[in-house]
């Protein structure tokens, strides 16, 4: 396929503003009612930051220890630099981009006005314009995985995924899948422990639970599965991304694929 017939705008969408003087529980709210990804920042109703959940996770790791994140406002975590990209440049463009900068959305240009965000979730929304391939051959092999044990406390697990720039963490027992953890469940665990006023020691809870009490069940796909199905699946579950297995019986992991992994084949292959 020529990837210059496929455009940004063909993946854009509308994008969910906050003004950037709203408080931080409201912006994550926000973010969870919508089911989106990235909030677009505002200032009198121009865009000045974007934020994501990899922000909110950063902050309520980071600041929450030595300020209550209630009190804080969106301008405290958003991203500043406002990376945009022309509704008319390619999809095959706009990859290359998130992928040297390690972001997941870009804003989108027309006539130097910000019309809409494309992301990496709208690659998956968007899959059946892609030519199909089996999940075998975009996901990142066994061999070359980061896992973590369900012992692992979660700080440990933030502090895996931030050193090594991934959203995404299976836990295994053994090579067997048990379930998983991202951006979107240790930010969610955070964020509710922090806001909840029974909590008066959250750091304390924190340091002590481990990410086989908050993991979810795991989440995966079969190595011949087209990433049609990949994508269906974790829509549907709301994640960064499917373990693959080789079996549903022996729940053997093989490999990971997720949302970058779409985005990588677009750059590179397409």
């Amino acid at each position: 396929m020529n990837s210059s017939s496929l455009l940004v705008k063909d993946f854009m969408r509308k994008y969910t503003m906050i003004d950037k003087d709203d408080l931080i529980p409201q912006a994550y709210w926000t973010l969870e009612s919508r089911k989106d990804t990235h909030l677009v920042v505002t200032e009198d109703d121009r865009p000045v930051g974007i934020v994501s959940y990899r922000d909110f996770l950063r902050i309520l790791t980071d600041r929450a220890r030595r300020k209550h994140i209630a009190k804080l406002h969106v301008s405290s975590l958003m991203t500043e630099k406002l990376i945009t990209i022309s509704e008319n440049a390619t999809i095959k463009e706009a990859c290359e981009i998130m992928l040297n900068k390690n972001i997941s959305s870009i804003l989108v240009t027309k006539d130097e006005e910000i019309i809409g965000i494309v992301t990496k979730r709208e690659l998956l929304r968007k899959i059946d314009l892609l030519p199909q391939k089996a999940v075998r051959e975009l996901m990142t092999p066994r061999e070359e995985l980061i896992v973590a044990p369900s012992g692992t406390k979660i700080t440990g697990a933030e502090q895996i995924m931030r050193e090594n720039n991934i959203s995404t963490l299976p836990i295994v027992s053994g090579d067997k899948l048990v379930g998983y953890v991202d951006i979107h469940v240790l930010s969610r665990f955070l964020m509710r422990i922090f806001l909840d006023p029974k909590h008066r020691h959250p750091d304390k809870l924190i340091r002590e639970i481990t990410v086989g009490d908050i993991m979810k069940g795991p989440v995966y796909v079969l190595p011949e599965y087209p990433i049609k199905e990949f994508a269906k699946e974790v829509l549907r579950r709301k994640t960064k991304g499917a373990a693959v297995v080789l079996s549903p019986e022996t729940m053997k992991l093989e490999g990971v694929i997720t949302d970058t992994d779409i985005a990588k084949y677009i750059y590179l292959e397409l």
